[in-house]
């Protein structure tokens, strides 16, 4: 990647070992992809041996942002309500000695398998959520069927990174000096100290973070240069839908993009029985809330919040939709609740549910 030649040619320029050409490639790209010279910013600060521990990021970026600001595009997509940031926040990564702490940095930020560091699993069944708090202190609710790994050195590393699979609400420990990261396999979210929901279960169309307070930046794992900046009470949601391909030429020239939909709304509090819940984070006080879902949509939620296998065998029932909110409810009350709006039958039998 582009990136890499960067940072490539960057760190020859620092060593005095850049050709002619090589220097005039360098410009090449830095006009080409002005947003780099943040890292080159950052390599200067090292090569003038400041010691890499006492480096702030943010600070620096800062000072970036001013100097460059006419580089900083603030773009919004009224069909879509799109916020896109084009600086990219990473760290360097080089070959050369006096620039390994910044490599380190980089590598350790896009990579939960960096040499060195030791990491824990957590992980929960269908029907099962855990509380629990990180080395640093923010507090963490996963819900069923997910799995989280996380750096045990975050409060000494210069990042503290977390991988979620599945569904899980962070309330983090504040540390400008340590950012904190979240790598799902759609996107990654970084923050200082807030609190937020992340949905991203493999297997679901849509992948989702909501932010309760405090700010948080998103970045779209296949496209960098797509940012995002939630405020509170704004819920992102990212769905896949397949393109409508009718020539084998259609196949080759459509993007990923084309197939992909973005989003960005507002937090809107369900109604149920005069008391309002939010939707998204409820399941935190043990609450499953579902507002105009259809039965199909509520298949997977019913299933790891039950710890069963269910089958659909009515196209008609999967079409029926409901909003509720279930808490105390057994799997046989809940679907008998559901049987008084809609008509249907069901079978339980252990952990498998037909319902027709």
């Amino acid at each position: 990647m582009y990136e890499d030649r960067i940072l490539q040619l960057l760190a020859r320029k620092m060593a005095g070992e850049a050709s002619g050409d090589e220097l005039k490639e360098l410009n090449s790209l830095l006009e080409q992809y002005p947003d780099n010279l943040y890292y080159e910013e950052i390599l200067k600060q090292l090569w003038d041996q400041k010691p890499a521990d006492s480096i702030d990021v943010d600070e620096a970026f800062n000072r970036h942002k001013d100097q460059y600001s006419s580089d900083f595009e603030l773009t919004v997509r009224s069909s879509q309500k799109l916020r896109f940031f084009t600086i990219q926040r990473m760290l360097v990564a080089a070959t050369i000695l006096l620039i390994a702490a910044a490599a380190f940095y980089f590598y350790q930020s896009q990579n939960l398998s960096q040499q060195g560091s030791l990491f824990t699993e957590i992980t929960t069944t269908k029907g099962i959520r855990k509380k629990f708090s990180l080395p640093d202190g923010t507090q963490v609710w996963l819900n069923g069927n997910s799995k989280i790994t996380f750096d045990n050195n975050m409060n000494t590393s210069p990042t503290r990174l977390v991988k979620l699979i599945g569904e899980a609400y962070f309330d983090v420990t504040k540390n400008k000096r340590r950012p904190f990261i979240i790598h799902t396999d759609k996107f990654s979210i970084r923050v200082l100290g807030t609190a937020f929901n992340v949905k991203a279960y493999p297997g679901d169309k849509k992948t989702e973070a909501t932010l309760i307070r405090g700010m948080i930046e998103l970045t779209i794992n296949d496209s960098l240069q797509e940012k995002f900046i939630l405020r509170p009470n704004e819920k992102f949601a990212m769905a896949y839908s397949k393109p409508q391909i009718t020539t084998a030429a259609d196949a080759e020239i459509l993007p990923v993009a084309q197939h992909r939909k973005l989003v960005i709304e507002d937090i809107k509090p369900v109604e149920i029985a005069s008391k309002q819940y939010i939707e998204e984070t409820s399941w935190v006080d043990n609450k499953l809330v579902f507002k105009n879902e259809s039965m199909e949509e509520l298949i997977p939620e019913l299933e790891r919040w039950y710890n069963v296998k269910i089958e659909i065998n009515n196209d008609r029932v999967k079409k029926y939709h409901f909003t509720g909110v279930f808490q105390n409810e057994t799997l046989v009350q809940a679907l008998t609740y559901m049987q008084i709006i809609r008509p249907f039958t069901f079978k339980i039998d252990k952990y498998d549910v037909k319902i027709n």
